[in-house]
């Protein structure tokens, strides 16, 4: 694609070349990147207060844009670049309302864009057929204002620092419910093995999480099942009773609730585990069953060995369901209703991408039907585009962003250039709202620990940190990440909480308090608009701004990391800066710094 492309954009060079049209914007802008789509979501939406949104691709060359309002192409609005990667420029711009674009009493709009290129005379109008030196010459998009989708998320969610808890392994608050043959808390984890940990640990540590800054919790499943990791769910519709059984878990919700701390459960709804009732019944009888069609089995009787039966990833103890069956749909909504009536305030949503976009559709109609401000997030780890359309979820797991980060900061394999471009991209392909409600982690239950892939440097941890505090998203802390704990992969990443505090890392500890107090107090850290201000390779250093406007009265904040192990001098642009009058204030270390 990217051979291809090259070669269409040569062509066209040597064609306009040709025509003796050297030194115009036309001549020197690179057609093959000027792109809108009005069916992508990430190009063309509606946000909650009615706004219409697009979105422009262009080559970097381009240094301005404008959308160019109704037929006749007379009204201007400029629009802002909201990152770049090494090939694309990416635009932004709003429209208020009708009366903005047109008749106020069609809902069509018309559309085209303008561009201008660096040391070129003239713009370039951009429409639905191609580009031309005169708004004329090309013929605009005309779509009706309704026909984008409506992208509406959770507005607590961008304001919010999440805390991922294993059950099972951060605190055992009640011994007498332990499984049988739990090993000492500070033994090695296996897949099989239990810890004892439960729902009246999470209470008795609720004050730990509260003076850390949590404001929300993503617990992995806590379904009964047979497992350590509960995603094998024998059932639904009940508290596995070695974390405490529904007693624990409605006292539980109670104390965060007191805290201000909201719980997001995981909904594992792609498969059940082969104790699950339903499934044992079809074991049972057979075609006979009332249940036969809620698995696709393939042969009967049904056998574990060889598997007879569709199941996730082919292991026998994770069935898969049938989504297609309405009673499935059902016994699956009824549930989710059931769990929200107690308070839940989302879920994430285990292995998104297997189960079909229509049931997705269905299940956020019954979720927002009981609270508007649940949150959904998917569990996808590539790009989640088509599912964050508006009518799925409000965002995805961003594990794009993890991976830039671990890139970067843990393993020193990219540069600061590469790191911005790998997050401009993520930005420019969501729809605005979902990239502040998107899910900022380094590490989780699935992954190998941050630190450990870091080689044990605890600085790479910090500025990773850093980076996540302090960019536009809700970061999630993956449990005793802020106390220095290790983990290579599945299953040693999900080794038990250390609470003595000789086996802490009081100084990490701390850090993390100072950056989620940071990020909580200063509305522009979790509000604010992001701006590159530096990527320098030779220097490693990467700096970038957070911008907000707020009852007439700006806010800037810059954001400065050093990924070397040498001191640096960076010099940056920063908005709003007065050569020697305007003060920065270190918020870290209290230093000021006046503005050369």
């Amino acid at each position: 694609h990217h051979l291809g492309a090259a070669l269409l954009g040569e062509r066209a060079h040597e064609r306009r070349a040709a025509a003796g049209d050297e030194g115009s914007g036309l001549a020197l802008v690179d057609e093959q990147r000027l792109y809108h789509d009005p069916a992508k979501a990430a190009m063309r939406w509606r946000e909650a207060d009615g706004r219409l949104a697009l979105r422009l691709h262009t080559g970097r060359e381009v240094e301005a844009a404008w959308v160019v309002l109704g037929a006749s192409g007379d009204r201007m609005i400029p629009m802002r670049s909201i990152g770049a990667s090494r090939l694309y420029r990416y635009w932004e711009a709003h429209l208020d309302g009708p009366g903005e674009w047109g008749d106020p009493d069609s809902d069509q709009v018309s559309y085209r864009f303008a561009v201008s290129v660096s040391h070129a005379s003239g713009l370039v109008w951009v429409g639905k057929d191609g580009v031309g030196e005169q708004a004329a010459a090309v013929q605009p998009w005309t779509l009706g204002w309704l026909d984008a989708p409506l992208v509406e998320v959770p507005a607590w969610v961008a304001g919010s620092v999440f805390y991922q808890i294993f059950p099972e392994r951060f605190a055992n608050g009640d011994p007498s419910n332990d499984p049988p043959g739990t090993v000492a808390w500070d033994a090695r984890p296996t897949t099989t093995n239990f810890f004892g940990g439960d729902l009246q640990g999470v209470i008795d540590r609720a004050g730990y999480l509260s003076q850390l800054g949590v404001t929300a919790i993503w617990f992995n499943p806590i379904f009964d099942s047979v497992s350590n990791h509960k995603y094998d769910t024998r059932d639904y519709r009940r508290i596995d009773p070695h974390l405490g059984g529904l007693a624990a878990f409605r006292r539980m919700m109670a104390v965060l609730d007191e805290l201000g701390i909201r719980v997001v459960l995981d909904g594992v709804f792609n498969h059940t585990g082969d104790e699950f009732w339903a499934f044992q019944d079809v074991v049972r009888r057979g075609p006979s069953s009332p249940y036969w069609d809620w698995y696709d089995v393939w042969r009967w009787p049904v056998t574990r060995q060889p598997v007879s039966y569709r199941a996730w990833s082919g292991y026998a103890d994770m069935p898969e369901l049938n989504h297609a069956n309405p009673e499935v749909r059902r016994y699956t909504f009824d549930t989710v209703r059931e769990w929200m009536r107690m308070g839940v305030d989302g879920w994430r949503l285990d292995v998104a991408n297997e189960v079909p976009h229509d049931f997705w559709r269905e299940f956020r109609r019954v979720v927002k039907e009981v609270d508007r401000d649940a949150y959904l997030v998917g569990e996808i780890w590539s790009s989640g585009e088509a599912w964050l359309r508006g009518d799925q979820f409000d965002a995805v797991m961003n594990y794009r962003f993890r991976d830039a980060v671990l890139q970067f900061i843990a393993l020193r394999r990219i540069s600061p250039t590469e790191l911005d471009a790998r997050l401009a991209q993520i930005r420019a392909d969501y729809p605005g709202p979902v990239f502040w409600a998107l899910l900022n982690l380094l590490g989780s239950h699935d992954t190998e620990r941050f630190l450990t892939a870091a080689g044990g440097d605890v600085r790479r941890l910090k500025l990773a940190a850093l980076l996540q505090m302090t960019y536009p998203g809700a970061p999630i802390i993956y449990y005793g990440d802020e106390v220095g704990l290790r983990g290579g992969r599945d299953p040693d990443n999900r080794r038990a909480f250390p609470w003595e505090p000789e086996r802490q890392d009081q100084e990490l500890l701390e850090w993390y308090r100072k950056l989620v107090a940071l990020r909580r107090g200063h509305r522009v850290l979790t509000e604010g608009d992001v701006r590159t201000l530096l990527a320098d390779d030779a220097t490693g250093v990467y700096a970038y701004a957070r911008e907000l406007q707020q009852d007439g009265v700006g806010s800037v904040a810059v954001v400065v990391l050093n990924n070397s192990d040498a001191t640096v001098e960076a010099a940056l642009a920063v908005p709003g800066a007065t050569p020697g009058e305007t003060d920065w204030v270190d918020v870290l270390s209290g230093e000021v710094w006046t503005a050369a």
